[in-house]
């Protein structure tokens, strides 16, 4: 072929012999269960990410909410493996050789916040969200696996987006299913999106699941709790906040204005569900079963199936239970995979469809590192 130098051919695209690689310095937020799959997904990746995109990422700070591990040289990766496993086994960052007591805000004086360094948060707190804003203030690439930095103040996020080349947060949706590359690539092609729909929570989904196949709400929440596939309390899962997280972050990505009380949810239980404790919850479900069993039975008879579903237009954001056609998308899902629908002007009634895995730590690492390389070239 004409177009291309004969030792470019049957070739994949590399950075160009010459080309300098750029030194990323990385700080992780929460080194626990995903931090330590993104650890481990950046070292295996870092041939390609050099080869490929001429970056090479250094860990120079391992955070957890006792203090750090950090050099600002960047720790070698049989530290960054023993202070992970010396985490997994609950210890503590500030207790591991070289580790000490230290605020995230210190640590940003000693490690220099410019355009060679990016934060990673795979926390589940809150409290970042202010570390996050001085990080992208103060030139830096910022990614999240972590829903509430982007579920803050509206006035909060916008200060964020305003970095938009410079954060990243697919993981927070769909784990490392690409529902929020695919929002951001409909949205840059000038198609005009009409409504966004998806069920969104692995969990409930194998409960939806479970119900269409004949079981008892009480015997299919149980089920999932034994296999770990709930939090310790299932009304975590159950109470739908999850869910109303992940579509306050699609429905302000497409552009609207919204708050997290703006967010319409209905759980999965009665109000006065909600005070028991976990023993007595566990014991009360069964008062549920035949609610749920005619709900599942009405929706059957009108060729359709019940999903927990996040309904997003330009003007509300809903979160709760929808009976959907059986042939749709929404209808056919099965497990614990994720589903988003997004409708639009040009692709009509039949909307661009993703799903994938919507849980998992590796599944959620690709997402991050994904992002990492996109802020950080």
């Amino acid at each position: 072929d004409h177009r291309f130098p004969r030792n470019c051919k049957n070739k994949s695209p590399r950075v160009m012999s010459g080309t300098a690689t750029k030194a990323v310095r990385v700080i992780l937020l929460g080194p626990g269960l995903v931090g330590r799959a993104v650890c481990k997904l950046l070292q295996k990746s870092r041939a390609t990410h050099a080869e490929r995109y001429g970056v090479k990422f250094n860990i120079v700070g391992l955070v957890d909410s006792s203090g750090a591990v950090a050099d600002a040289k960047g720790l070698d990766d049989t530290t960054v493996t023993s202070a992970m496993s010396w985490k997994q086994s609950g210890k503590k960052m500030k207790d591991f050789t070289g580790g000490a007591e230290a605020k995230l805000t210190d640590l940003f004086k000693t490690i220099q916040l410019d355009d060679s360094t990016c934060v990673i948060d795979c926390t589940g707190t809150d409290s970042t969200t202010p570390l996050l804003v001085e990080a992208l203030e103060g030139g830096c690439g910022v990614v999240t696996a972590n829903k509430k930095p982007m579920c803050c103040p509206q006035s909060t996020y916008e200060k964020m987006m305003s970095h938009s080349k410079k954060i990243g947060f697919e993981s927070t949706v769909g784990a490392g299913t690409p529902a929020i590359h695919t929002l951001n690539h409909v949205i840059a092609s000038g198609d005009s999106i009409v409504k966004i729909q998806g069920a969104l929570s692995g969990t409930l989904g194998y409960l939806m699941t479970g119900l269409q196949e004949g079981g008892s709400y009480s015997s299919v929440v149980k089920e999932a709790h034994k296999l770990g596939f709930t939090e310790p309390d299932p009304r975590d899962d159950l109470g739908g906040m999850d869910v109303a997280r992940k579509a306050l972050i699609l429905s302000r990505l497409w552009g609207n204005k919204l708050e997290m009380k703006d967010v319409e949810v209905e759980p999965l239980f009665p109000k006065e569900f909600a005070s028991m404790d976990i023993p007595k919850f566990m014991d009360s479900l069964e008062e549920l079963d035949a609610d749920y069993a005619k709900k599942v039975a009405d929706a059957k008879a009108n060729g359709k199936a019940l999903r927990y579903v996040a309904s997003i237009d330009a003007k509300s954001c809903v979160v709760g239970l929808k009976a959907v056609d059986l042939e749709s998308p929404l209808g056919r899902l099965a497990g614990t995979d994720n589903l988003v629908e997004f409708y639009t002007d040009i692709y009509g009634e039949k909307p661009v469809v993703v799903q994938g895995a919507g849980a998992g730590d590796d599944v959620t690492a690709v997402g991050v590192v994904a992002d990492l390389v996109r802020v950080s070239i």
